[in-house]
């Protein structure tokens, strides 16, 4: 069935950290500039309300705006974040069609959080933030502003728009408790020896219930759809561009949109992408990859700052992975649930580098010690976070070029030893979408009358760090120039977690203008 229901909570038991990087490897672009994480100074005013003729698109006030309702308590209280001093956010809903592109009959509800303050001009024109499938945009949205994403709305509201089927928009409830739990756990405890035939047939079983569920609108949830409803929004506001930051798979919306109607982008920054229409087994492997690299930065941050898993941080997180394996996991967590725990606490950092670091640090040694209560904690919160069924519906239709079965199998065994800690659960999860309706690539995009900002993360355990190199590429043979933003810490969102990263973001979207160079922000 598909039901509406509350974005998932997104507690503070979610901890990561970053690691002090020394340096970075120059990208494009002739004398980078390094800068300073000391935040924005909030120098840029409101946008002017008319653009030049020959200046970057304006970003134009709704003429026509969505039934607003106050709800700052409830968002801050479901993201499990204290609301700032003086930001309000405002609730609505608008109607999308079901597939514009393909014509099945019908419409989808989907969800929106305007954010601002009463300083924020009236007439000024909203940045839309989309964070895709990765998770909930009304749940990132809160901690982005918990942060200093507050400093955006000097200038300008934001407002996120959730995908279908995910939070505030009509989310989908279509698999049972059962293969539910089985997916979490890869059907780890199954009994045979065949890992991809046991969670193949788990995987069966979940895809025919949400494909009868969303019928006639099972191929109505990848990316072009999705891109699809941000048009729908900027119809309802009749207004002629958006200004949109897309970040993770947020990216691949926001592209798609260009793609589709590059004459309507008014700004575009892609924050952490994947490369545009990326078959679904190198997807993994670069993810793979990115969990590696945090893992690692969180390890070396962890022995610099003496933290509670002793002197060998990445030893100490091998034996709990290595007893999850065993099926002698915390709290009889399953390899796959607790490498997903991990991954979504790096991914998802809450507070200072340091205090997060030590954090996480406590409840991985605690559970070393036979207290997993806190583990079990992170796990949940993670698999309510990113694992949802709307999640999985979104993910499986985005997944293009899947493998075989015989070819995860091969992966099992070869990403087991390039990526000792997660490489196997990153193989094994291909498995989830290889029954789902194959889906095509969104059109690439062509003629953007706009400059890109590019942004990414040195150690990005959700999307990996080499996205953002391939998405210059698209940029360019769309006609269009850009610049980049790289944060060298530990995290998903450069945007969201550095205010180093802000700043060049903000002077974007209130010039029009992309920076004169590439910024390097430190951990």
């Amino acid at each position: 069935m598909v039901c509406v229901k509350r974005s998932v909570p997104f507690v503070a038991t979610l901890v990561a950290a970053t690691a002090l990087l020394s340096g970075c490897v120059p990208l494009l672009g002739a004398n980078p500039r390094y800068a300073s994480d000391s935040g924005h100074s909030g120098g840029s005013g409101p946008s002017p309300t008319t653009a030049p003729p020959e200046g970057p698109p304006e970003i134009a006030a709704p003429k026509k705006d969505l039934a607003w309702s106050p709800c700052t308590t409830q968002v801050f209280g479901d993201a499990g974040v204290p609301a700032p001093a003086g930001v309000l956010l405002d609730c609505a809903t608008y109607d999308a069609d079901l597939d514009p592109i393909s014509g099945a009959s019908g419409t989808v509800s989907i969800g929106v959080v305007r954010a601002r303050t009463a300083a924020t001009p009236a007439d000024a024109g909203p940045l839309v933030i989309t964070t895709g499938s990765d998770i909930p945009t009304s749940v990132q949205l809160p901690q982005w502003l918990s942060r200093s994403g507050a400093d955006v709305l000097k200038a300008r509201p934001i407002v996120a728009v959730d995908r279908r089927g995910m939070g505030r928009s009509s989310a989908v409830d279509c698999r049972d408790l059962f293969d539910r739990q089985e997916m979490q756990n890869q059907a780890q405890f199954e009994s045979g020896d065949d890992p991809v035939a046991n969670l193949g047939a788990i995987t069966l079983t979940a895809t025919t219930s949400c494909t009868d569920a969303l019928a006639p609108g099972d191929s109505a949830y990848d990316n072009a759809r999705a891109a699809e409803d941000l048009e729908r929004l900027r119809s309802s506001w009749d207004v002629p561009r958006l200004a949109v930051l897309g970040i993770g798979n947020g990216a691949q919306v926001a592209l798609a949109f260009a793609g589709s109607h590059p004459d309507k982008v008014a700004r575009l920054v892609l924050d952490s992408p994947i490369p545009y229409g990326i078959g679904a087994e190198m997807a993994a492997d670069q993810q793979a990859k990115g969990q590696q690299a945090a893992l690692d930065a969180f390890a070396t941050q962890c022995a610099a700052t003496n933290c509670p898993l002793g002197p060998d941080p990445k030893g100490a997180v091998n034996a709990l992975l290595a007893d999850a394996r065993a099926g002698r996991g915390p709290g009889g967590a399953s390899l796959a649930a607790l490498a997903n725990g991990l991954i979504t606490a790096l991914g998802f950092p809450v507070g200072d580098r340091v205090a997060s670091t030590n954090r996480l640090a406590q409840i991985l040694a605690s559970a070393r010690s036979g207290d997993s209560g806190p583990i079990m904690d992170l796990i949940t919160q993670s698999d309510s976070l990113r694992e949802t069924d709307g999640q999985f519906i979104n993910r499986c239709s985005d997944a293009l070029n899947r493998p075989t079965p015989d070819r995860v199998r091969e992966l099992v065994v070869a990403w087991n030893k390039t990526y000792p800690q997660f490489g196997t659960v990153a193989a094994l999860n291909l498995v989830k979408c290889l029954n789902w309706p194959s889906g095509t690539a969104p059109q690439d995009p062509k003629n953007l009358k706009v400059g890109v900002l590019l942004m990414g993360v040195q150690n990005d355990p959700i999307a990996g760090n080499e996205g953002v190199a391939a998405t210059a590429a698209t940029v360019i043979n769309a006609g269009a120039a850009s610049k980049r933003v790289i944060w060298q810490g530990i995290g998903h969102g450069a945007s969201i977690y550095s205010s180093c990263a802000l700043a060049p973001l903000i002077a974007y979207v209130d010039s029009g203008k992309t920076p004169e160079t590439d910024t390097y922000c430190p951990a």
